[in-house]
């Protein structure tokens, strides 16, 4: 209950810093201008865009990181620290304020096409665990039918591979805007909140909903994708998650925390030739075949 009061206490701390800081700015600029005109109504438009920003961050602040004894797994032991994974963590913080700044009306803008072309509701939340014994809310653009959990969809049954649930982009429940905010990832620029106030990164292992963690036990060594932060986008994504059995999928899931884990090895390497794969992914529609991922992990580990 405190950890909860402090948090809405630092957010409406936050709110009230944006808010003052876009009066000032407004302040500011009507000083200079003795009229009403373009700059007027831009440090409107700002204060305005402030104002969202800081309830946003409101929300999302307070779906903090939850532990959890679910699992019935202990967690982890904290790996060394390493200087790599320092610099992960500070350019992950760089980025995802960088990205979060500019693209925030681009985010306002599709939040509203969505409203008006698919209604209510316009995100789509999930409980998706980040670790052995944590667990945060994921939020996402809704790009699904509202029903798209109804039995006659059977989603699970066609798609849910002992773990993994990997629906293609042809499936009936996605919506037309939905299917082009995946193929363009679009649709995961929001999680840049959770890389900011819960841990995550914008490379590592995708976090998992509860059901699919339960069938990944079946597994051996299945809890090690979970010694490195979560990630928006990784080795398994690169390489084609549909392409992949469980059990390979968390081979590839399994190596990219031994890197981040291992001393005298550098992530880094390994989260650069992702990032570039993934971009390759997203405007050529090329895989990477398994082996090349096998090697290059390889190599950064000797890094």
């Amino acid at each position: 209950m405190k950890a909860k009061l402090l948090r809405i206490f630092i957010v409406a701390a936050v709110v009230a810093a944006a808010a003052g800081a876009g009066y000032g700015v407004r302040l500011l600029m009507i000083s200079a201008l003795t009229y009403h005109s373009f700059w007027h109504y831009l440090t409107r438009f700002v204060l305005l865009l402030g104002g969202i920003f800081a309830v946003v961050l409101l929300i999302q602040s307070l779906t903090s990181r939850n532990p959890t004894e679910t699992l019935g797994v202990a967690p982890l032991p904290e790996p060394d620290f390493k200087f790599s994974n320092l610099c992960k963590r500070i350019v992950d913080i760089a980025i995802s304020i960088t990205l979060l700044t500019v693209l925030f009306p681009v985010l306002l803008f599709i939040a509203l096409i969505i409203f008006v072309l698919e209604g209510y509701p316009v995100f789509y939340i999930s409980q998706r665990y980040v670790s052995l014994d944590e667990s945060v809310l994921i939020l996402k653009f809704r790009t699904m039918v509202r029903d798209a959990t109804s039995p006659k969809y059977r989603l699970k049954e066609r798609y849910m591979k002992d773990g993994f649930l990997d629906i293609p982009l042809d499936c009936e429940v996605y919506t037309p805007i939905g299917r082009f905010l995946e193929r363009t990832q679009i649709v995961e620029i929001l999680q840049l909140f959770n890389v900011l106030l819960h841990g995550m990164s914008l490379v590592g292992n995708r976090p998992l909903p509860l059901e699919n963690v339960m069938l990944l036990r079946q597994f051996t060594g299945w809890e090690q994708r979970f010694g490195s932060p979560a990630g928006l986008t990784g080795l398994s994504q690169v390489v084609g998650k549909l392409n992949q059995d469980p059990k390979g999928r968390l081979e590839l899931e399994g190596m990219y925390t031994r890197l981040y884990r291992t001393k005298g090895c550098n992530v880094l390497w390994c989260d650069l030739f992702i990032a570039y794969h993934t971009f390759r992914l997203l405007l050529f529609k090329k895989t990477l075949p398994v082996e090349e991922a096998l090697q290059r992990v390889s190599a950064a580990s000797r890094n």
